[in-house]
Formats: structure tokens, C-alpha cells, sequence
């Protein structure tokens, strides 16, 4: 059983990371994609829009999976001293991933849909161009997602890679913060976007990490196992 965990740990790490990457560079690339007037003006931007604009929607369902995944992988493995954390992680990290499944297939769905139909009426509270919209309140799905990262980092404290695993998933609080002040307390954007940057450069850091992590226990057991 440990031997399946270590073995969907390192490609489900290692998938988390590359989704990660997928979604800034999806996200930073959307008008390249397909530019689209003021979202007010709802049947000039139905006219415009297209489904590429909307590209980073398909990693990030991804990253929903592959992510709980790897958290149920590390917990199968590590000590049971420190199952609370990993299971406190866990279950934090499914608040994250059902929020942000459901934000993901709305887009996917409902909204592609209703614009491709030139349907608008309504549609302004669910375009992610609104900033105020009911897309950009369950996008603090990474709030919950950077709080299960800061829990799990409770779990590596021996070595030199498990403590580089612990201050990258440990400084996601920044990032929960900035987000959480943004949406919620009106922070300045300059400041969310600042602290946004510890997850686009510390979360694929830390999934990297992560998967090696689980070459090594593999390693280590292949070597008891001799």
C-alpha cells in the first residue's frame, strides 16, 4: 500500500506543479487568448468572447484533483504521530477543491454556454472580468488551499529538503492573507498581487519538492527492503 502511495505521490506532485505553472502562464496569456471589451457592455463582450479566454479554467480543475490527491498520499505514509496534520490539511484542502470544481464548471458550462448563445441576462455576476463577481468570492477557494499548505508543512521537519518543503508551504499565509484582505477588507490590489506571487512561485516550488520527497522515502524503503 505505501509502495502505491509513494509511486501516485510523485506524479500527482509533480502534475500538481505542472498545473500550478499552467494556470499563470493560461492566466497571464487571457487577452492574448482573446481580448474582450468592458464586461457592462454585456452584448459586445457575449459577441467578443471565446472559450480560449478562459483556458486556465482546465488546469486549475486539475489542480483541484491532483492536489487532494498527493495530500491523501502523504498521509498514507507519513508517522502516525503526525496524521492529525495531514488529515487537518486534507480536509481543508477539500473545502479548496470543491470550491474551486464548482467555480471551474460553471465557467466551463454555464457561461460559455449563455455567451456563446448571446444569453446575458444575469450572466455580469458570473464573468470572472467582474471584479465583484460570484466567480472572483469562490476563487478564495486558494485561500483554503494556502491554509491546507501551511498545515501540511507541519509534517517535514527532518532534512535539509523537508525543511525547504516546510518555508515554501509555510509562507502560503502570506498569500491567504493578501487574498483574504483583497475580497474581503478592500487591500489595495498592488498588495494582492505582491502576495499572490508567494503561491504562482512558492506552490510549484513546494509540489517539486514534494515529489522528490517521495523518490527519496521510495528509495529509502527499496533500501530496507535489500
Amino acid at each position: 500500500m505505501k509502495n502505491n502511495s509513494i509511486q501516485l505521490g510523485v506524479w500527482t506532485s509533480a502534475l500538481s506543479a505542472a498545473f500550478a505553472i499552467l494556470w499563470f502562464i493560461t492566466f497571464s496569456m487571457q487577452d492574448t487568448f482573446q481580448a474582450v471589451p468592458d464586461w457592462k457592455n454585456l452584448e459586445a463582450y457575449a459577441e467578443a468572447f471565446h472559450i480560449s479566454r478562459l483556458t486556465l479554467i482546465y488546469p486549475s480543475l486539475l489542480l483541484a484533483l491532483t492536489y487532494i490527491i498527493m495530500l491523501v498520499c502523504i498521509h498514507m505514509i507519513v508517522p502516525e504521530e503526525k496524521k492529525l496534520w495531514s488529515l487537518v490539511a486534507l480536509s481543508i484542502g477539500i473545502i479548496y477543491a470543491v470550491m474551486a470544481s464548482i467555480n471551474y464548471n460553471i465557467q466551463a458550462v454555464a457561461v460559455r454556454q449563455s455567451l456563446a448563445a448571446g444569453e446575458t441576462g444575469g450572466i455580469e455576476m458570473f464573468l470572472p472580468d467582474n471584479t465583484h463577481s460570484i466567480y472572483n468570492a469562490l476563487a478564495n477557494s486558494y485561500v483554503y488551499m494556502a491554509i491546507s499548505m501551511v498545515f501540511a508543512g507541519l509534517l517535514f521537519n527532518d532534512g535539509k529538503l523537508e525543511k525547504w518543503i516546510r518555508g515554501l508551504l509555510f509562507v502560503q499565509v502570506i498569500s491567504a492573507i493578501g487574498q483574504t484582505g483583497y475580497s474581503m477588507a478592500d487591500l489595495s490590489e498592488t498588495v494582492f498581487i505582491a502576495t499572490s506571487m508567494v503561491w504562482v512561485f512558492g506552490a510549484p516550488a513546494a509540489f517539486i519538492l514534494i515529489a522528490l520527497w517521495f523518490k527519496n522515502n521510495s528509495k529509502h524503503r527499496n533500501f530496507q527492503e535489500h
